[in-house]
């Protein structure tokens, strides 16, 4: 896949993801609209980056340690992201940030697999 559509996948799974988690959970925000958008605007942000930092460590390191700290970055950087921008404690920034970017995660994974 390459790096714009692998981008707007991730942004249209992690969105709603978001989106769901926030409204179902009540949890207090901006609204789960501006969930949906901070987590949107968040892959955004972190994709280029992370792009660029898989294409660099992949041939360097093993594969599923490459991925797992790639990824964990991400979700720190991406739940700071989601906290300010949608009002969400901090806490609850990094739970919607692993679960989104576990699931789209998972399914980049599984495309490419």
């Amino acid at each position: 896949m390459i790096e714009v559509a692998a981008m707007a996948v991730s942004c249209v799974i992690e969105a709603p993801i978001s989106y769901t988690l926030t409204r179902l959970s009540r949890w207090p925000c901006r609204g789960s609209l501006h969930a949906a958008a901070a987590s949107a605007a968040a892959t955004a942000i972190t994709h280029p980056q992370l792009w660029a930092a898989a294409l660099w460590a992949y041939p360097r390191f093993a594969y599923w340690p490459t991925i797992l700290t790639l990824e964990a970055a991400v979700v720190l950087v991406e739940g700071c992201l989601i906290a300010w921008m949608a009002g969400l404690r901090l806490d609850r920034a990094m739970i919607a940030s692993l679960i989104a970017n576990s699931a789209s995660c998972l399914f980049g994974i599984w495309w490419e697999g």
